[in-house]
C-alpha cells in the first residue's frame, strides 16, 4: 500500500512539473524541460534554415538559367552584327565594282555581265562561307551541350545505382524469391 502512494506521489509532482511551465522559474529549474524546449527551437531554426537554403537554391538555378538565355542572346545578337557588317561591306564591294563597270568607255557589254556572274558567284560564296561556319558553331554547341547531359545522366544514374543497391542491402543466399519451402497441409495433423 505504501508503495503505490510513493509512486503515486511521484506521478503527481513530476505532473505538476510539466503542467507548471507558465513561470521562468519552473523553466530553469528544470534542465530536462529546458533541454526539450531548446531543441524544439533548434528544430524550429534549422527548418527556417533549410527552407532558406531551398529558396536561394532555386533562386541560384533561376539566376542560372536566366544567365545562359543572356549568354545565347548576346551571341545571337553578335552572329547578327558581324553578318550586317558583313553584308555592308560586299555591298560596298559590289557597289565600288558596279561604279567601275559601269563607266562606257572603259567595257564593253560582254565584260560587264562577267563581271556582275563573278561578283554574284563571290557574294553567293561568301554567303555559303558565312552560313558553313555559323553551323560549324552550331554544331559544336550542340555537341557540348549534349556531352553535358550525357554526363548529368550518368552522374544520376550511378547514383540512382547506389541508392537501389544500398535500398537492397546484402541478402541472405538461403532467401530468394519462389524458393520459398511450404509446409503441405496432409503432414499437419
Amino acid at each position: 500500500m505504501e508503495r503505490v502512494s510513493r509512486r503515486q506521489q511521484h506521478r503527481e509532482q513530476n505532473s505538476t512539473l510539466v503542467r507548471q511551465p507558465a513561470n521562468a522559474n519552473s523553466w530553469e529549474s528544470n534542465p530536462r524541460l529546458e533541454l526539450s524546449r531548446e531543441l524544439e527551437e533548434t528544430r524550429c531554426q534549422l527548418a527556417r534554415e533549410k527552407s532558406l537554403t531551398k529558396r536561394f537554391q532555386n533562386q541560384e538555378q533561376e539566376t542560372r538559367r536566366q544567365l545562359e538565355e543572356a549568354k545565347e542572346k548576346l551571341a545571337r545578337q553578335t552572329n547578327l552584327k558581324e553578318l550586317s557588317i558583313t553584308k555592308e561591306k560586299d555591298i560596298q564591294d559590289e557597289f565600288e565594282s558596279l561604279k567601275r563597270t559601269c563607266d562606257p568607255e572603259s567595257m564593253n557589254t560582254f565584260e560587264i555581265a562577267t563581271e556582275v556572274r563573278n561578283n554574284m558567284k563571290r557574294t553567293m560564296k561568301k554567303a555559303l562561307h558565312h552560313e558553313f561556319e555559323q553551323l560549324k558553331v552550331a554544331s559544336s554547341s550542340n555537341q557540348e551541350d549534349f556531352y553535358q547531359k550525357i554526363q548529368f545522366e550518368r552522374r544520376n544514374n550511378a547514383a540512382l545505382q547506389q541508392e537501389l543497391e544500398q535500398l537492397r542491402g546484402p541478402r541472405p543466399s538461403s532467401l530468394s524469391f519462389g524458393s520459398e519451402q511450404r509446409e503441405e497441409p496432409s503432414t499437419i495433423k
